[in-house]
């Protein structure tokens, strides 16, 4: 049974964890308005686990930190797109798919592409998967080796990270196609689980042999 979201509580522990600032102040009603629809989804993951509720904390901890570390240009999209949160339903908004190296080769030569993109009126680019592979069993990038690292071949994250800003600040937005429900055999998880650690053992399910699944 989903337990009562008890929005003060939450937000009691964590105002003991970080100093009250502008930043906390508007997280904090990103935290009010959306806490309760988090905490039901999490519940239909992980609500048999009996850590659920400090995991639930520890969620919104790292998501404070890692909405800390976002440029002030992403905090104004943000901003934006809240105040507008059927800003993605306009008919101005066009999508695109490509594989970067099948169409420019590497996130420099896509950058290349800005002005052609910004000519079809593109509004979104999607890239399919460019993290670290194996090679050559890279299962066309799906079967990821490290999340943290653009494969070598098509750049580096500073490259992507300079990528996106070039394309937003000229109204593109760069989605990246995010495989999170299986990783390589070369990522550093799958590794441990494979040296026997119990606690990595339990992010995957592990078979005898590739017949069995």
């Amino acid at each position: 049974m989903l337990p009562e979201y008890d929005v003060e509580t939450v937000m009691k522990e964590l105002r003991a964890q970080f100093k009250s600032t502008e930043k906390w102040s508007q997280f904090q009603a990103h935290v009010e308005h959306h806490g309760a629809d988090l905490h039901r989804l999490l519940w239909s993951i992980y609500g048999t686990r009996e850590d659920f509720y400090d995991t639930f904390i520890d969620m919104l901890q790292l998501a404070y930190y890692s909405w800390l570390a976002r440029s002030d240009g992403l905090h104004a999209l943000d901003a934006s797109r809240e105040a507008n949160p059927t800003w993605f339903q306009s008919n101005t908004m066009v999508g695109a798919v490509c594989f970067v190296d099948l169409y420019a080769g590497n996130l420099i030569g896509l950058g290349k592409k800005l002005a052609y993109f910004k000519q079809l009126g593109i509004t979104y680019l999607h890239l399919m998967p460019l993290f670290r592979a194996p090679d050559p069993n890279s299962d066309g990038g799906y079967a990821v080796s490290s999340y943290r690292e653009v494969d070598s071949k098509l750049g580096t994250m500073i490259e992507l990270t300079a990528l996106a800003d070039a394309f937003r600040a000229e109204g593109i937005s760069l989605c990246v196609d995010f495989i999170f429900n299986h990783t390589s055999n070369e990522h550093e998880w799958a590794m441990r689980a494979r040296s026997g650690d119990s606690d990595f053992k339990n992010y995957y399910f592990i078979f005898p042999d590739r017949r069995t699944p």
